[in-house]
């Protein structure tokens, strides 16, 4: 008995292991970049997904899986195991980051799916540079070729566990689910094959009787999508696995929809083309997941719904998606006796006596028609009697799971004392509201200049007690030097507005008011009402723009460039001194003008269009075009910038121009020495990419530099012997790496070089070495020498 379980570990690491060499054999045997080099590397997928499942007990299988798999590769067996170490050192640590971030699983939560990308190529990080180091170490890898063995292993073990390991750990969690299609089977399985048939023509059929697919390449994506919409995640991630094999097969290949230069560029195309699609599935898994979740939270809370509402309210009403009432919990408008049948089928507006209160039905039927929750609808119910009761209605719109509008529910309270009291309330308040509707800041009420009412705000602002205020004179507030003023507009009968005055605090301190009044009826006796409002801020505030206004004016004036601000229309709001003496102009002359008034029309259209590109893509803009001064026409640099209003809308542009025209002159005086130098030489950069040929090189030897891109292709052009070149470019590069250990930026080296007319030269080569780019001069010596080449 106690060897069972040993028995069922040992069957289970030995079945890990062969499926993890299965699917190393099938990623092999589907595509390759070179000898046993797979863009998608699928046994990495497997192995975190089996340990999250399973746990550490199955790290033996993948261990020997990816030992033997290594050891098919020709490698040693301490290689092989070392190789397996790694991997399975990888696949612990992914699988303990899921463990530790993702409890929920991949679609937990929103941020559930970037979390385990960044987990994905986290522990691919780590295989991805152990594996190639230590084959590397064993010499199973040059020392050029680590950096590219690094990122490809490195991406394929990343994208074989974003393709494969959601898929496995999703059938295993599809395994306890209740309901794993949504109730169309048929409609889900027929999808599937649809996008499963699309992935074959696309990417398998595409390399023998298809030389495009695109369509089908594009129309994968929302099938699967739908996928995941309506069923299990499972679903849509297999198709994705069997999508992501066919599209292996069918990119590293001649032909198919992820066309290339290499068959690099198009392993870089298809890791891009199949990150896009795994993420977008997992990220739409995990919202339709939390959909789910909310969905079924408000189906069990729907029943706490109902019991909270019978004692919060008087009754609940439910309507259908046609506005009719459909049930009745609770006595109705208040009334046990009120029968809920006679109500029925009918809309709100349609039941008998009952009119909307402080509102009005075509308010009530807008925020109906907009499906907005309404709160405290209050309802007239006029009564046989002549009485009426008063009712507060609040309701939400009801979407069934799919989001259409299915109808109203809500609730209904009996409010008639309530209302009762509210209006006897607004009677026995209404002079003190309209005093109230009058305020701006600070309040005050003055029969013939004595004080009869203050507010609590301008009880504030003089600092005082609003009892130490009522009875006294609105003098006693204002100092003796704006007495008469003051009096002058009391006097007239009439509305005045800012009247801007002095007050006076308690402790003698002054602070400027501005001061609003007008005739006013109080108490049943004519008076005037007064409000008063503190400006010491808005003076301190005018103060400080001032001031800053004259700070940027000078700060403007500084900059020795020409600066200049325009409006969304393209009119000139300022520029600074040197803008002015740019163009000869006053500090006032293009205000309010645009480009088309001060440029000529073929600048001036330059112009607008730049202003209209940064204002459609706000950020920084920096272009060369032409400005046009007294002096003539200069070339400049323009570099503008989008300003924003208070709410952040682009308001308008900013720009400094740069004069580049004696850079430019220089940069033509430079381009004209090149081209007419008699000297041959040429200009790579650190890559070997041929960047210049001047004329003379070209006159030289008749090559030009679309034949030569390279440094490879210019020596297989000029050293057309196979042996003769090799100890050529070898005895140069070993030159180059002596004169570099020796610390010289120079080397002068001598060969034979063929040119396209068939003689064969005698050619010195000056070779400069710079931090970005290489110089070489050539120096024809076969009229000096006859000899061969040293």
């Amino acid at each position: 008995m106690s060897a069972t379980p040993s028995l069922r570990l040992i069957a289970a690491n030995l079945l890990t292991a062969a499926l993890y060499g299965l699917l190393a054999h099938a990623c092999l045997t589907l595509a390759t970049l070179g000898p046993h080099i797979s863009p998608v590397w699928l046994p990495a997928g497997l192995g975190l997904a089996a340990l999250v499942i399973a746990g550490p007990r199955l790290l033996p299988g993948l261990w020997l899986g990816q030992a033997a798999i290594t050891l098919s590769a020709g490698a040693p067996w301490y290689v092989a195991g070392l190789i397996g170490v790694c991997g399975a050192a990888a696949a612990w640590c992914g699988a303990w980051l899921t463990h530790r971030f993702l409890p929920e699983g991949f679609s937990g939560s929103p941020r559930a799916p970037f979390r385990f990308l960044a987990i994905a190529y986290g522990c691919s990080a780590l295989a991805g540079l152990s594996g190639p180091l230590v084959l590397q170490l064993a010499g199973q890898i040059p020392p050029g070729a680590l950096d590219s063995a690094i990122i490809v292993w490195w991406l394929g073990d990343a994208l074989g566990v974003v393709v494969l390991a959601p898929a496995l750990l999703a059938w295993r969690e599809a395994a306890a689910a209740e309901h794993f299609v949504e109730g169309r089977g048929l409609d889900t399985l027929a999808v599937a094959a649809v996008a499963l048939l699309l992935a074959l023509v696309t990417f398998v059929g595409g390399r023998f009787f298809l030389p495009s697919a695109h369509l089908q390449a594009a129309l994968l994506l929302p099938l699967m999508m739908w996928l995941t919409v309506r069923s299990h995640p499972a679903v849509p991630l297999s198709v994705n696995v069997v999508a992501v094999t066919a599209l292996v097969y069918g990119a590293t290949g001649s032909l198919g929809p992820l066309l290339g230069d290499s068959l690099l560029d198009r392993s870089y195309a298809l890791h891009g083309f199949v990150i896009l699609a795994s993420v977008t599935l997992l990220v739409l898994a995990a919202h339709v997941h939390r959909t789910r979740q909310i969905a079924a939270a408000a189906q069990a809370g729907e029943e706490r719904f109902r019991r909270l509402t019978t004692l919060s309210s008087d009754w609940y009403w439910e309507q259908d998606a046609e506005l009719r009432f459909t049930a009745f919990e609770g006595p109705v408008f208040g009334n046990p006796a009120t029968e809920p049948p006679l109500l029925l089928g009918k809309r709100r507006w349609e039941l008998p006596g009952v009119t909307p209160y402080g509102t009005t039905w075509e308010a009530h039927r807008a925020d109906l028609a907009a499906r907005r929750t309404f709160v405290g609808l209050i309802l007239r119910h006029a009564l046989a009697d002549g009485g009426a009761t008063y009712y507060t209605v609040s309701g939400e719109p009801v979407f069934d799971r799919r989001g259409a509008f299915a109808g109203y529910r809500g609730v209904g309270k009996d409010v008639t004392a309530e209302i009762e009291s509210r209006e006897a309330l607004a009677a026995s308040e209404r002079r003190f509201h309209e005093v109230a509707d009058a305020t701006f800041e600070g309040l005050l009420i003055h029969d013939y200049g004595r004080v009869v009412f203050v507010n609590q705000a301008l009880a504030e602002q003089l600092a005082r007690r609003e009892d130490d205020i009522v009875g006294c004179s609105i003098l006693d507030f204002i100092p003796a030097e704006e007495h008469s003023r003051l009096l002058g507009e009391m006097t007239q009968d009439q509305e005045f507005k800012h009247f801007e005055t002095v007050a006076l605090r308690a402790g003698g301190s002054r602070f400027p008011v501005e001061v609003f009044g007008k005739p006013f009826v109080f108490q049943g006796k004519p008076m005037r009402i007064v409000a008063v409002r503190d400006i010491a801020e808005r003076r301190a505030a005018e103060k400080a723009l001032a001031a800053q206004a004259a700070f940027l004016r000078i700060l403007l004036d500084t900059i020795p460039s020409p600066v200049f601000y325009k409006n969304r229309d393209g009119r000139y709001l300022g520029y600074n001194q040197s803008f002015a003496d740019t163009f000869g102009i006053g500090l006032q002359d293009y205000i309010g003008k645009t480009v088309f008034d001060i440029a000529p029309p073929e600048l001036a259209a330059q112009y607008k269009a730049a202003d209209d590109k940064l204002f459609a893509n706000p950020a920084t803009q920096i272009y060369e075009a032409q400005i046009a001064t007294a002096q003539g026409r200069r070339d400049v640099m323009f570099h503008k910038a989008v300003f924003t209003d208070a709410a952040g809308n682009s308001s308008g542009l900013i720009g400094i121009i740069l004069d580049i025209t004696e850079r430019k002159r220089s940069e033509d005086r430079l381009r004209r020495f090149q081209e007419l130098s008699p000297a041959a030489f040429a200009m790579l950069d650190t890559n070997g990419k041929l960047m210049y040929l001047n004329p003379a090189a070209v006159e030289l030897f008749g090559y030009s530099r679309a034949e030569a891109p390279t440094l490879d292709a210019w020596w297989r052009l000029v050293y057309p012997d196979p042996d003769y070149r090799e100890t050529q470019r070898s005895a140069w590069f070993a030159a180059l790496e002596r004169t570099l250990q020796e610390g010289r930026s120079t080397l002068r080296f001598k060969s034979r070089m063929r040119c396209r007319d068939g003689r064969v030269k005698t050619v010195a080569t000056l070779t400069s070495v710079g931090e970005d780019e290489v110089f070489v001069v050539f120096t024809d010596l076969s009229e000096y020498l006859d000899g061969a080449p040293e």
